[in-house]
């Protein structure tokens, strides 16, 4: 049984091991581990009747966010968290405005693409060693196959190949003619299994306990009384998948989620609630009242009645602030209080809520993406939008050019009705303006226009 080793970790096992009557169940746990012979490592779990240990910086630092009476909002999406906190219930103190924003470095993305470059590095080693140890299972690739004709015709004896790069031998159906699970795998690949696995299981807990860090300087500035948007991330990853990978949403809202509840716990603060977005709309709104209507790729806010500007997510977060719900359990019933942020507006001034939201605190402050790795991966181009099925025919409102050459947009309708852009979970988007120029188009043929139009530059 191995117990935490190193200076300070020695109240960590007097907490786990000093009342034997807490003492539940041992399991026998095995992680994959390429260092150890055999490629496992076996661990012994006491698993005791009880809470956790809890070091006496964190119960300090938990017992200070408790006592804040403060009340924020959490606007997250793909790229990034943006938290804003106003006390309760004087929002004109001086230290009353607290905006933190939670982002993507380029370095991290960085290092992201260097990961996502040696996976695919290591998956096609996988493929390779799959293959030679089972050739009689894949065809030959075209070029392989094309090979073989030549050496035949020409009287040739034909050549062993070693590693079969056609697809999988299969039936009709499209079934493998021998399953998976029962081929030869060889040593190094089982290394290199191993080692994948155990990659991804030390990317997954580092990700965890950043979250984690996160979290909890996030509780510790605004408090634990935060409102966050209903929101299904599993819609998000249809769309963007690999922004989702790389930033974790999800696993930042769990974090801040359990830090929520373990302070509200000691006293004051409600946790982590959820808002519905049916009749909030926190990014088509401003703290006046009024409705300014933004598409997804308009990142600035700016208000023509109050002259409010700032950045959208921080906008909304402040919004989320001053949300309530009639039941903590029902997402449904939140609904935005404008007297109150009428009166956080008149109290604080647009001059100082534009100030506060322009220095936010960052955790990461974002630098652009890089356009090229210099080991050579490169970001991924932005995908399609498929929220609604591409009309068919040549008389539709949108016509596509071969590849990626550009688009083309028209002015035909649907009868009577114009077409209706793709929107998001939360709010509308429309179609960004065709690059297409008129040079491009004289340059390539295919790109077509209806008659009597001027496509748009």
């Amino acid at each position: 049984m191995r117990l935490p080793q190193g200076p300070g970790r020695r109240p960590v096992v007097e907490h786990y091991l000093t009342d034997p009557g807490r003492w539940h169940k041992v399991d026998l746990v095995r992680h994959r581990d390429p260092g150890t012979p055999g490629g496992w490592r076996y661990e012994a779990h006491l698993m005791i009747l009880g809470p956790g240990h809890t070091s006496p910086p964190v119960a300090a630092r938990r017992e200070a966010a408790a006592t804040l009476h403060r009340r924020g909002g959490v606007d997250v999406n793909v790229s990034n968290l943006a938290v804003v906190s106003v006390p309760v219930p004087d929002p004109g103190r001086v230290d009353g405005l607290r905006a933190t924003r939670v982002a993507r470095t380029g370095t991290d993305d960085a290092r992201l693409a260097a990961e996502r470059l040696r996976q695919r590095r290591r998956n096609r080693a996988l493929q390779r060693s799959r293959r030679a140890t089972n050739p009689t299972q894949y065809r030959l690739s075209p070029r392989q196959a094309r090979r073989a004709e030549r050496r035949a015709a020409a009287g040739l004896a034909p050549v062993q190949v070693v590693v079969p790069g056609g697809p999988r031998q299969a039936n009709t159906a499209g079934i493998p003619v021998q399953a998976y699970r029962r081929d030869m795998l060889s040593g190094t690949y089982r290394r290199l299994r191993g080692r994948a696995a155990a990659d991804g299981a030390a990317r997954t807990q580092a990700g965890r306990t950043r979250a984690r860090t996160i979290a909890a300087t996030l509780v510790a500035t605004h408090g634990a009384n935060l409102v966050v948007e209903d929101c299904d991330l599993r819609s998000w990853a249809r769309r963007w998948g690999r922004g989702i990978h790389a930033f974790t949403p999800g696993m930042l809202i769990t974090a801040l989620q359990h830090e929520t509840r373990q302070v509200a716990a000691l006293g004051h603060g409600s946790g982590l609630v959820r808002a519905g977005t049916r009749y909030t709309a926190w990014t088509q709104h401003c703290l006046c009242g009024t409705r300014v209507p933004k598409h997804l790729r308009q990142r600035r806010h700016h208000c023509p009645d109050c002259g409010l500007t700032g950045d959208r997510d921080l906008v909304a977060a402040l919004l989320g602030a001053h949300t309530v719900l009639a039941d903590p359990n029902v997402p449904g019933t939140a609904r935005i209080d404008w007297p109150a942020a009428q009166t956080t507006l008149d109290t604080v001034g647009v001059e100082a809520i534009n100030q506060g939201l322009q220095g936010a605190l960052s955790e990461s402050t974002g630098n652009p993406r890089p356009t090229r790795h210099p080991h050579g991966a490169r970001p991924r181009r932005p995908q399609r939008s498929t929220s609604h099925p591409r009309p068919h025919g040549r008389g539709g409102w949108c016509r596509r050019a071969r590849r990626t050459t550009g688009t083309s947009r028209h002015q035909a309708t649907h009868g009577n009705r114009r077409p209706v852009p793709p929107t998001t979970p939360d709010e509308p988007r429309t179609t960004p303006p065709c690059a297409t120029t008129p040079e491009r188009r004289g340059a390539h043929p295919g790109l077509r226009h209806d008659p009597g139009t001027t496509p748009e530059s």
